[in-house]
């Protein structure tokens, strides 16, 4: 195939994928509103039943422990026969507390990235890998 046939099919596709993005932010802002009224009705009438799903407002629980208590947790650990490092990490906030460059914690671990998410950003916010 030639450059130009090739460019018509590159150029044909990209019109497709900002035709398809601008569609996916229509259906997002559509969604966001029925979600909205959705949630408002909810919280006066209570949960709604629908398509096999109830639509209702569930609690999201989390542990916390005050760094005492996170230190018996550890000997209870060693005790058990158990490495407690190999179950307790530094979250990143605590990281970003710590305000360490990361050519310093570099010389005590590897920074990974957990997973990508598929999303969109403002193209001012944007910055390429």
């Amino acid at each position: 195939m030639n450059n130009l046939a090739t460019k018509k099919i590159e150029e044909l596709v990209q019109e497709d994928a900002i035709a398809l993005a601008q569609q996916v932010d229509r259906y997002e802002q559509a969604l966001k509103l029925m979600k909205d009224k959705l949630k408002a009705y909810v919280q006066l009438n209570g949960p709604v039943e629908a398509n096999g799903k109830v639509y209702d407002f569930f609690p999201s629980y989390s542990w916390e422990f005050e760094s005492d208590k996170l230190k018996a947790i550890s000997g209870m650990m060693v005790i058990d026969g158990l490495n407690p490092f190999e179950y307790l990490s530094l979250s990143s906030t605590s990281l970003k507390k710590l305000k360490w460059s990361d050519e310093l914690l570099s010389q005590y671990g590897q920074r990974k990235a957990s997973s990508k998410s598929f999303r969109s950003v403002k193209a001012e916010n944007y910055q390429k890998n």
